[in-house]
């Protein structure tokens, strides 16, 4: 008896030793091996990035979002015909015909993020649209696809609330999207951040006459590792009408790490949207800009960013697209 209890012993002995980080417990005497947690995945080497468009910009008569599939090549484009063309408007597809037009396979699904820091939600298109949107510029045609998701997204109105996706086949576990949570403005005459001031550029601006604003808002990582959005303005004050006065904004996107010693300006720039971390830190940052998802790697600067094609300006967000502390409110 006391054999057999050694030769228990020494088996669990050898198998704790084998297993690492395995855990054992006794149950009437006898070893049951308990499964380690499963290491979170973080976040992908190579992320397949899906922006959301608000299903009220592509059309549709209410509220919730579509996620970006393909932009569908004039060639292929039977939605939208002749005079169609010059106008937006919003169409039905089928699914045979989405896949064809470039819609990514439904069995792969989308992990969406929505909130700051929350871990990611699986998502699956159940309808696809055909989105005709832009200005005469600029006017395309846009694959979109309404998601089902298993848990509850912001509804549309703001820049932080709008969601976004990685497509893969496993729940990128201990991945999250951190939004930008700080923000900072300095009045006339209130000196820029230091780190910050070696990157605007020089403007002769002398009080009365000319005043400075500036703002920025960003978002902290580990090991003092931050991004930010500096928009700068400068205003020749020639009149009491601010409609009137000669303003020069300048807008940029800003990488600080710990690295690093200076802040390294990211290209082309764009809105600020957030950045995706992990256990490792910040892995990689997204901006937007006239309809274009930007992503970053922060460990390969010198590369440019991967470019993500989602959407065209309509006329009133070309109005109100420029980016400016002007206290004029004409667009």
């Amino acid at each position: 008896m006391k054999a057999a209890m050694k030769c228990a012993g020494l088996a669990v002995w050898v198998l704790w030793l084998v297993g690492g980080a395995t855990a054992f417990a006794q149950d009437d005497g006898e070893a049951v091996v308990i499964p380690p947690p499963e290491m979170d995945r973080g976040c992908p080497a190579k992320p397949d990035v899906v922006p959301f468009t608000a299903m009220s910009v592509a059309g549709l008569p209410r509220s919730g979002w579509l996620a970006h599939q393909a932009v569908i090549p004039e060639a292929k484009d039977r939605w939208f015909q002749r005079a169609e063309r010059s106008r937006s408007g919003v169409k039905p597809v089928p699914e045979d015909q989405a896949r064809r037009l470039g819609a990514a396979d439904p069995k792969v699904p989308l992990w969406v993020f929505g909130k700051s820091d929350a871990a990611p939600c699986r998502a699956v298109p159940t309808t696809w649209w055909a989105v005709r949107m832009g200005t005469d510029e600029d006017r395309q045609t846009y694959l979109m696809a309404e998601v089902q998701v298993d848990c509850d997204l912001l509804p549309p109105g703001r820049l932080s609330g709008t969601p976004v996706a990685l497509r893969q086949k496993d729940a990128p576990t201990g991945c999250k999207l951190r939004r930008p949570n700080r923000t900072e403005t300095g009045k006339d005459g209130d000196p820029l951040p230091g780190d910050m001031a070696d990157r605007v550029p020089d403007h002769e601006c002398a009080p009365p006459g000319c005043a400075r604003l500036w703002e920025h808002f960003g978002a902290s990582f580990e090991e003092g590792t931050g991004a930010y959005d500096l928009t700068v303005s400068w205003m020749e004050r020639n009149g009491r009408d601010p409609c009137g006065w000669q303003v020069e904004d300048t807008s940029l996107l800003l990488l600080r790490r710990p690295d690093l010693t200076s802040m390294e300006e990211l290209r082309p720039g764009g809105v600020l949207y957030g950045g995706f971390h992990d256990a490792a830190g910040l892995r990689y940052l997204l901006s937007r800009k006239e309809g274009t998802l930007y992503v970053y790697d922060p460990a390969r600067l010198k590369s440019p960013p991967k470019a993500v094609r989602y959407g065209s300006l309509t006329e009133d967000e070309r109005l109100h697209s420029r980016r400016t502390l002007s206290p004029c409110k004409q667009p």
